[in-house]
């Protein structure tokens, strides 16, 4: 126990003082119990304790102070007694058992760690004896007051454990405002400035130490004394004296290509100094990307000792993975060596050996890293040879005139494909006006690819002409000529020269085929009249949109003799006006009453209508809204809205409708029903995702639940298609081709199929971070 009585400083005649002072009650407090001696039946504490303590032994993590109270009772009996520290709760001395002396020691273990003095109050609370008589506690014996003393706790500020060889340094610590202290130095060690001040409510000591002239490890400490004489807990600080710094650069650096790494020297004294590294830097680090050994010296200011360092910097290559983005297994066997000395292999179905054997299609990865660390990823999509679409177009195609045809490539293999024809078109089909070379590159739904090309020819028609139509009388005849020498002919006489020569009324019709199966004919109408000379007349060649029809009436001239009768030629009709509804040349042949009979004929032409699909019936969310596109451009545009444009966006449901007008004035209309899902599950897809390998939020997924199938479609700022996947567990990576795309916005169209058959078509915008 460490008590005011084992205190011994310069403040021990204060300490004195405020111990007579504090013991005189106790004292009183002792005369009383003397004359209480004979009263048998009380409990009492004895006042012969200390009332001032210091705190335990120094040194202890959680410092401990024992006090030992004696307590006097009843003699000759067993008797109980119950105390309480600090109004704690009661406990029974003696571990609750009888006790058969009359005077018992209560011992007490007390600690101070709140950095101040902390006060203790030991009271009895209750004493009986065995049979539960209650025995007496005199009011002025029934507590003691104890003042445990914190313990003194010294702070050293700038304390680093080595040091040089006879260099001096400066060192400042914090005691408390009245405590004295003692510094103890090593050996060959010199104390230069030992000064201390007040400041507030500590005392700052400022230490200049000279350090021994010898290598080796030392130690110094630091105690501190406080105003009541106890001690602090002694600080030992450990010190390595060494004749220089050193610098430590680390070990050779393997970084790989493109990464950099810092160099950083470590010092392993504090100082000031300076840098310079062999590139010409004078910061303390660098950052480096290139191969070589680097070179430092460092300087201590100081003293001007120089110290040098070095490292080795060296940068790999990443190895490198021969493997096509799309590749055609040309066997259930197709095997796969990406062997490298050295190196690690990481399959996406788990291999992890240089070859790999794929048998099915799908799509797959494989990391690669070097021995230094240095890794590269390549993603693929393999597909069976059998499983690859096979494509067919004639190598060339013979056109005649200002003939239109439709190309489209024959598929073997029923799916969806996207399209890249010379032309820039992006169709299945396009419609082909004039000669060339037309290739197209057809993909499928796994980026596998085929290009075929067919050559357009094109030739000019035979010219035909017969001259116009002639009414023979009876004794006359001509010569009818087909023209275009070393062509076919075939005449509806069933001649096939190139001259015929006709001598009666009728019909002369003749075909002329050249070379390369052009065609053309030409129709006369020869007539042998009696009697008076009419003429027919069906007005002039006309033209209407396809779907549409003319009304056309047989105009006469002259003076026919009734009754009259009417023959038209292509169509099942005999009266003088019709309805016509096919492009063609349509001809009437009227006779009177004398047999006399004329013709005339006019051609139909019936012009385009303008292309109008709305495609199917919409379904979308309503806060979404859906475009409307009437598909053709350059058009007049009537909406049922009122709007005029060939776009539209709503957002309510029901059914719109658009009406076309073209260039050459033929109309077209479409109607669409268009709905918005109220009750239906979400199903769409973030703003935004970053592909940056840190195992978060790495790869774009379609969001929701509740749906039958769902096609996702990604394209860039070109319109160019980079992604598309049509399993809602297939999400994009970002990667197109092998090579992560850049920081963009990019446009997706999202078609869904929900369980009960409504579908959904989504576009919109998705982010790509890093």
């Amino acid at each position: 126990m460490t008590s005011l009585r084992h205190i011994s400083s310069p403040f021990f005649l204060k300490i004195s003082i405020i111990f007579i002072v504090m013991i005189l009650p106790f004292s009183l407090l002792s005369q009383n119990d003397d004359n209480d001696e004979d009263d048998d039946e009380s409990v009492r504490i004895v006042a012969d304790y200390e009332a001032l303590y210091c705190s335990a032994t120094n040194g202890e993590m959680l410092p401990m102070q024992q006090l030992k109270l004696l307590i006097k009772g009843p003699k000759d009996k067993n008797w109980y007694v119950s105390y309480s520290v600090n109004n704690s709760p009661a406990m029974t001395a003696n571990g609750n058992k009888a006790i058969k002396i009359s005077e018992y020691q209560i011992s007490l273990f007390l600690r101070n760690l709140s950095g101040k003095i902390q006060d203790y109050t030991i009271e009895l609370k209750k004493a009986w004896l065995e049979d539960l008589t209650p025995l007496h506690i005199p009011t002025d014996a029934n507590s003691a007051s104890i003042h445990l003393l914190p313990l003194p706790d010294p702070e050293f500020n700038d304390y680093y454990p080595k040091a040089k060889t006879r260099s001096t340094k400066k060192y400042s610590a914090n005691i408390g405002k009245n405590s004295s202290y003692k510094v103890v130095l090593p050996q060959g060690a010199k104390m230069h400035e030992n000064k201390s001040r007040i400041e507030e409510n500590s005392k700052k000591l400022d230490l200049k130490i000279e350090w021994p002239d010898k290598e080796g490890a030392k130690f110094f400490k630091l105690i501190e004394t406080d105003a009541f004489g106890c001690n602090s807990d002694t600080i030992y600080a450990g010190i390595d004296i060494v004749n220089s710094f050193s610098v430590d650069l680390g070990d050779t650096k393997n970084i790989c290509s493109g990464d950099s790494c810092e160099l950083l020297p470590v010092i392993d004294l504090p100082s000031n100094y300076s840098f310079k590294w062999k590139t010409g830097e004078t910061s303390k680090s660098i950052t480096v990307s290139k191969s070589g050994s680097y070179e430092l010296t460092v300087t201590d200011i100081t003293d001007n000792q120089k110290v040098n360092a070095s490292v080795d910097v060296v940068v790999h290559k990443a190895p490198k993975i021969s493997i096509n983005d799309l590749l055609v297994l040309l066997d259930q066997e197709h095997t796969i060596d990406i062997y490298d000395e050295g190196c690690l292999y990481l399959w996406s179905d788990g291999s992890t050996d240089a070859t790999n054997t794929f048998s099915e299609s799908g799509n797959y990865s494989v990391t690669k890293t070097s021995a230094f660390g240095c890794s590269v990823t390549k993603n693929f999509k393999a597909k069976l040879k059998d499983e690859i679409f096979n494509m067919e177009l004639p190598e060339i195609i013979h056109m005649c005139g200002n003939e239109k045809m439709i190309l489209s490539p024959a598929l073997s293999i029923n799916q969806d494909y996207s399209f890249e024809w010379s032309t820039g078109s992006k169709e299945k089909e396009i419609t082909i006006e004039t000669a060339g070379v037309y290739s197209v590159k057809v993909s499928d739904p796994d980026g596998f690819s085929k290009t075929a090309s067919t050559e357009i020819k094109y030739h000019h028609k035979p010219i035909v002409d017969l001259g116009s139509d002639l009414v023979l009388w009876e004794g006359e005849k001509v010569l009818l000529n087909a023209q275009n020498k070393g062509a076919s002919y075939i005449w509806n006489t069933g001649a096939t020269s190139q001259t015929i020569e006709a001598n009666s009324g009728g019909i002369y019709v003749v075909q002329v085929s050249d070379q390369y199966g052009c065609s053309n004919k030409d129709t006369l109408y020869i007539d042998y009249k009696n009697g008076h000379k009419f003429g027919v007349y069906l007005g002039e060649d006309q033209s209407i949109c396809e779907g549409d029809s003319v009304y056309v009436t047989v105009q006469l001239e002259g003076n026919p003799k009734p009754p009259l009768s009417y023959k038209w030629i292509g169509i099942d009709c005999n009266a003088p006006e019709t309805y016509l509804k096919k492009q063609g040349q349509y001809f009437v042949e009227v006779s009177d009453a004398n047999g006399n009979k004329e013709s005339d004929h006019m051609e139909l032409i019936s012009k385009e209508v303008p292309r109008v699909e709305l495609g199917q019936d919409l379904v979308s969310y309503p806060n979404e809204g859906i475009v409307l596109d009437a598909g053709t451009a350059n058009c007049f545009y009537t909406w049922s809205t009122g709007e005029i444009t060939q776009k539209i966006k709503v957002n309510t449901e029901g059914q719109y409708w658009v009406k076309v007008i073209n260039q050459v004035n033929c109309t077209a209309q479409d109607t669409i029903e268009v709905g918005f899902l109220e009750d239906y599950p979400f199903v769409g897809l973030p703003k935004a995702f970053s592909p940056n390998g840190d195992g978060h939020n790495d790869k774009l997924f379609i969001h929701g639940s509740n749906c039958k199938n769902a096609t996702l479609m990604i394209y860039n700022r070109l319109g160019q298609k980079i992604f598309e996947s049509k399993n809602i567990n297939v999400g994009w990576d970002g990667y197109f081709k092998g090579e992560l795309q850049d920081i963009d916005v990019y446009v997706y169209v999202l078609k869904v199929t929900y369980h009960d058959g409504k579908k959904m078509i989504k576009k919109g915008n998705v982010s790509l971070l890093r």
